[in-house]
């Protein structure tokens, strides 16, 4: 099969040619964007009261403003004459099922890929800019 990805030079051809290149899908299958829009953003008093809970702590996320997604954060906080610094890693375990097919796909990718003006996410943007980002007034 011949496919023409555009002019050589031009940005969107460069960029499709990296993907057919290294076989990377920017979409996922339907089943696995089903699974992601069922996923319940809301989080209970049961599952608060499991995790130790930091939204009182002032926390800054580490990724600029132009970022694909807002997953990590840090936190500093004087505790008597101790200060504390905290590591804060978005959890996207809690919503990505072991053997789901959101974990097969997610296991498939390995991992996000960051091109120059894009990103080929692991898991869908629902999830990855969505109910597993840091972002800022949300509780996660």
């Amino acid at each position: 099969m011949i496919r023409s990805l555009g002019m050589i030079g031009e940005n969107d051809a460069e960029i499709e040619s990296i993907l057919y290149e290294y076989n990377l899908n920017p979409n996922f299958p339907d089943t696995v964007e089903l699974e992601s829009e069922a996923i319940d953003w809301n989080i209970t008093d049961s599952e608060i009261s499991k995790r130790k809970d930091f939204r009182n702590v002032t926390t800054f996320t580490i990724d600029p403003e132009t970022a694909k997604d807002f997953d990590d954060a840090i936190s500093i906080r004087k505790i008597n004459d101790i200060y504390e610094i905290g590591i804060h890693i978005a959890d996207v375990s809690h919503y990505v099922i072991p053997d789901s097919e959101l974990d097969k796909e997610a296991f498939k990718r390995a991992t996000s890929v960051y091109l120059v003006d894009r990103v080929i996410p692991m898991i869908p943007e629902r999830l990855s800019n969505g109910v597993c980002s840091l972002r800022p007034n949300e509780d996660k």
